[in-house]
């Protein structure tokens, strides 16, 4: 009688078993993403964002251009988002580990093996990404134009994460601020370079150019008198100024290649808009004679090119230089 008994609990707790396990498909585990932490980080050797919380991660990989560096705002002054869309090459996913992780675990060139990833939820194409842009503001560490950095706030809608058979729905899911610094610098020496190919002008520093396209009755070799410069407009044709940013370091031989060059790629361009007489949009040019020091003969002329009251734009935000100093352009005899 006493092992009939025992037979029975026995065969009742192994049955319970059995009914639980039924019940976890192993999809059930994770039911809710909880990012509190707003700071969105990115690998250095690839394009992934990511929000970290201890052993949990939300990754985001969508082309670096949907960020661009400027507001985008109404007639009121309100921030407009950018809209994009999740397409079937980007990623957007969740994991969990089984311990804590940090930028040497996502970022690293060959997979870790501890933490070990436990859970994997991907998003389905066609979720919406807004990105709102505001820039900050800092007069001491912006640059030229003022803008230091650009936060791009990341929220993502209607968004369906599957795992297996399961699937988390969110109407919107908050991905957090994605912080980086402004661009435009206008970090460039003095030293201005030319073409022997073409009539450009350029002056060069690292990822960053402006490309200057002048009438060359500005850069006569004649001395002109003192406080009385040579001055033409900008007018998008004969005299055009762009400045333009690239995606790496940029050589001379990327204007002046007489076959145009495809790399590196520009990620920026920012036009010279035309002038106004007396107003705006001033080039300014004063020639200098240069003698040798020691048989005194005359051996070239300098060029100190100036721009006054010139504003730059792009698609949608702009920034004046009252007065910018381009710099000097040496010809010899």
């Amino acid at each position: 009688m006493l092992k009939i008994k025992k037979m029975k609990r026995f065969t009742a707790f192994f049955i319970l078993l059995l009914l639980l396990g039924a019940c976890d498909d192993g999809d059930l585990a994770v039911t809710n993403f909880n990012f509190t932490n707003q700071t969105i980080n990115q690998c250095a050797n690839n394009d992934f964002l990511y929000n970290v919380n201890s052993n949990e991660v939300l990754i985001l990989d969508i082309p670096l251009s949907q960020f661009p560096s400027d507001e985008n705002r109404d007639e009121n002054g309100d921030i407009i988002p950018h809209v994009y869309t999740l397409t079937p090459s980007d990623k957007l996913m969740y994991r969990l580990y089984d311990g804590t992780i940090n930028n040497s675990v996502l970022c690293a060139d060959f997979p870790a093996s501890s933490p070990r990833v436990v859970e994997e939820w991907t998003a389905l194409a066609g979720a919406t990404i807004e990105i709102s842009t505001t820039a900050i503001i800092d007069s001491e560490n912006g640059g030229i134009t003022g803008i230091s950095k650009y936060v791009h706030h990341i929220v993502i809608k209607n968004v369906i994460f599957k795992k297996g058979s399961s699937e988390l729905i969110y109407e919107e899911l908050v991905f957090g601020n994605y912080t980086v610094d402004n661009p435009v610098k206008f970090n460039f020496t003095d030293m201005v370079q030319s073409c022997s190919t073409n009539d450009l002008l350029y002056k060069l520093n690292l990822k960053e150019a402006i490309v200057m396209e002048a009438e060359q009755d500005l850069f006569l070799n004649e001395v002109t008198p003192e406080g009385q410069p040579r001055t033409a407009l900008i007018n998008g044709t004969t005299n055009r100024i762009i400045y333009k940013i690239f995606d790496a370091n940029v050589t001379g031989s990327y204007f002046c290649a007489t076959i145009p060059q495809t790399a590196p790629n520009v990620i920026q361009e920012w036009y010279a808009q035309n002038g106004e007489e007396g107003v705006s949009g001033i080039i300014e040019v004063e020639t200098e004679a240069i003698y040798d020091e020691i048989t005194s003969e005359l051996v070239g002329y300098i060029h100190y090119i100036k721009l006054v009251n010139v504003r730059f734009y792009n698609t949608n935000s702009e920034f004046i230089l009252p007065e910018y100093y381009v710099g000097e352009y040496g010809v010899e005899l």
